[in-house]
């Protein structure tokens, strides 16, 4: 039994919205914040319990980074 290979999964490719429908999902909210949360998620590929635990101090926009503390596996990237 140790012997046999497992059978490879197939990669999914992720899907990318078209221009237009990052607008329209931008556009279907108007609070502010889940606004930024959306684009954040969105624009950086951050999980969504990732960008709930973003604080101001984890956002560098003089280099245009963001730090994400405790991310998956508790690790820091």
């Amino acid at each position: 039994m140790e012997k046999i290979p497992r059978a490879k999964r197939p990669v999914k490719m992720p899907v990318i919205l078209e221009k237009g429908e990052v607008r329209r999902l931008l556009a279907a909210t108007d609070n502010l914040k889940h606004k930024a949360m959306l684009a954040m998620t969105y624009g950086s590929g951050l999980r969504i319990s990732e960008v709930a635990h973003l604080t101001v101090g984890d956002i560098d926009s003089a280099r245009m980074t963001v730090l994400v503390r405790q991310g998956k596996c508790r690790r820091d990237r």
